[in-house]
């Protein structure tokens, strides 16, 4: 395993309001994961976990700001990085993965269809492998029988976790 983290916070502090009044929401959060680990952030609905991811991205939603702290991927400082240039890592280096799929994904379109959606918009050009490329990503998550996960709506998975428990 290699020494440096996948990405790493460091003293991470968000704060949400307006120039005259902010609320710090997240207190100094630190961790790393390095490659092939794996990190659960644990809370109360509103203790700052969902904050906390998107603070990472650079996807805070209005009056949402980092006040503290580094965030650093792989090798790269990209704390204060500007909207641009973490577009340019977004999806090639680092994204999300919301945790419910029936307010995350749309209900009218398949799991594959959507999957499929953002390899093209990452620049897989060719269907055939767009196709087999969401099968692979499917399995490689962790859902079980990835060919038929790909066919079905949002609505249509358990939620459960199948044999990746």
């Amino acid at each position: 395993m290699s020494s440096t983290p996948v990405i790493s916070a460091t003293d991470l502090r968000i704060s949400y309001g307006d120039r005259d009044a902010r609320r710090e929401v997240v207190h100094g959060v630190s961790f790393e994961i390095h490659e092939g680990e794996t990190l659960a952030l644990v809370g109360e609905s509103g203790s700052g976990k969902s904050t906390t991811a998107h603070a990472l991205l650079g996807l805070l939603p209005p009056g949402g700001r980092v006040d503290g702290g580094t965030v650093v991927l792989g090798d790269l400082d990209i704390s204060g990085w500007s909207d641009r240039a973490l577009r340019g890592i977004r999806g090639p280096e680092i994204g999300l993965v919301p945790q419910d799929p029936t307010t995350s994904l749309d209900p009218v379109r398949t799991i594959g269809a959507q999957v499929e959606e953002i390899l093209r918009l990452h620049g897989h050009r060719d269907r055939r492998s767009r196709h087999a490329r969401a099968i692979e990503l499917l399995d490689r998550v962790g859902i079980d029988d990835p060919d038929l996960r790909a066919r079905q709506y949002p609505h249509e998975l358990s939620g459960g976790c199948g044999s990746a428990c």
